[in-house]
């Protein structure tokens, strides 16, 4: 982890890891609807097979949203509340 995600997230804690926007759509709306704030770390696989010179390419944007990892952190106080939200 950086420093400075370390400094702005040490008081926070990982509660879900979504891969894929649809994960992560999903999760961020039952946070949202609780009114449970949150942070998302975005993490993007640059070695996506097949997709070698396509950057510009739909091939390479699709496959780039469907292996995209999205941390969500929240703040310790509401760790319990939303691991139950997520996972219930």
């Amino acid at each position: 982890m950086g420093l400075i995600r370390w400094i702005f997230f040490k008081k926070k804690h990982l509660v879900y890891t979504a891969f894929g926007d649809a994960m992560y759509y999903q999760a961020v709306d039952k946070l949202r609807v609780q009114g449970i704030d949150y942070d998302t770390v975005l993490r993007v696989n640059a070695n996506v097979h097949g997709t070698e010179g396509h950057m510009g390419s739909s091939h390479m944007r699709d496959a780039m949203t469907n292996t995209a990892q999205y941390d969500l952190y929240v703040e310790i106080k509401d760790k319990h509340f939303a691991e139950q939200i997520l996972n219930g």
